[in-house]
């Protein structure tokens, strides 16, 4: 009889190794995306080309992190560069300030320009708040609310912000030329300044040539950064292989931007970046007064066809002869009104509370009824 052959022998089992982690390409790049996007706007950076790539395109270490470039011909591996986060949408995007290595970085008229700003704001301590020097009302006596609130808007209105909006108003005929002749834009280089116009002067015998001209040096100026985004998108590179766009065009002659423009265009990008505004001015003669207002964005931004009430953020502090430090949040929901007040001591905070009752029915009054109220004793308000 022949031995049974065994079909399926019994064998001893050899070692395994553990299933390794599949990390995808899009959860790659999304997390390069993430950290790219936590840069703030205007920081310089120190990157390394670490390698090049089939599709022509680089690997760049930069911010602790290996991003896709498209870099200027003639780059090579081992190059070093300085670059500054310029743009956050629709995807990260650096301005190539300088490049040591195989290639010397050219810039274009726009990109060194915006560079300039950038360098001149940080060295010079540009503020990132709208200033002036005349008191919103002219003494403690005026404290009339209607009057403040006119002021505080006609402050921001006039601070140069949205000068840009202004004079599409200006165009269109909504905006008389004498409102915009105050801003500061409207009064660089010897334009007209309101002293100058009188009733009768109206947009059709204002100086419409010297106000282009600042239109057209200042206005051009807070758009030139969507125009470096817009250069970057438009480069031959495979797009879709890259994480980060890097600007570097051909280079020409930088024009002249007066001190008082570019702190202008300054405080239009920080505006930008932030969402918010910031005013520092007085309240009445010798009493400082600091503001700002945001909207509020649930989530990381308001969608389309979202029902919800806005949110505005509105907190202002100052230093009361009296009352000492004190500083005042509200937030407006809708029409519904939440107000929290800090103090610098609680003596302080008592007095508060007990006007809480007088302001609650001022704003009932007013048709925007007090949510809440809460007054607290800090340090620091």
């Amino acid at each position: 009889m022949l031995p049974r052959a065994d079909l399926n022998p019994t064998r001893p089992l050899a070692s395994l190794e553990a299933a390794t982690t599949v990390v995808s390409s899009t959860d790659a790049r999304l997390e390069v995306f993430t950290r790219l996007n936590q840069i703030a706007i205007g920081r310089e950076l120190q990157a390394t080309v670490d390698a090049m790539l089939d599709n022509g395109t680089y690997l760049v270490k930069v911010a602790d992190t290996t991003a896709r470039m498209a870099l200027p011909v003639g780059t090579k591996v081992g190059d070093t560069m300085s670059m500054v986060f310029i743009a956050k949408d629709p995807r990260p995007t650096f301005l190539l300030t300088q490049q040591q290595g195989s290639t010397p970085a050219s810039l274009s008229t726009t990109a060194r320009l915006i560079d300039h700003l950038l360098h001149a704001a940080e060295q010079e301590g540009a503020p990132s708040a709208v200033t002036t020097r005349i008191p919103l009302v002219p003494s403690p006596a005026a404290m009339e609310p209607k009057q403040v609130a006119s002021a505080l808007q006609n402050a921001l209105s006039a601070s140069g912000l949205f000068y840009e909006s202004h004079l599409h108003e200006w165009i269109s005929g909504t905006r008389p030329a004498a409102e915009l002749a105050r801003e500061p834009q409207a009064q660089l280089s010897g334009s007209l300044k309101p002293a100058q116009t009188t009733p009768a002067q109206d947009a059709n015998s204002v100086d419409l040539g010297r106000l282009a001209a600042n239109m057209r040096e200042i206005g051009d100026g807070a758009h030139k950064l969507m125009n470096l985004i817009r250069e970057a998108q438009l480069q031959p590179a495979n797009t879709a292989a890259i994480d980060a766009d890097l600007i570097a065009p051909t280079q020409s002659a930088l024009p002249t931007v007066e001190p008082e423009a570019a702190r202008m265009i300054n405080l239009q990008l920080n505006a930008l970046e932030h969402q918010a505004i910031r005013w520092q001015g007085q309240l009445w003669p010798g009493m400082p007064m600091e503001w700002e207002v945001q909207e509020e964005h649930e989530h990381g931004g308001r969608s389309q066809g979202n029902t919800e009430p806005s949110t505005w953020m509105s907190t202002v502090r100052f230093e009361l002869p009296h009352l000492g430090g004190v500083a005042a949040t509200i937030r407006l929901v809708g029409d519904r009104v939440h107000v929290q007040v800090n103090t610098q001591t609680e003596d302080t905070a008592t007095t508060v509370r007990a006007f809480g009752g007088m302001l609650a029915d001022a704003l009932d009054a007013a048709g925007t009824p007090l949510d809440s109220l809460s007054v607290k004793q800090h340090e620091s308000p």
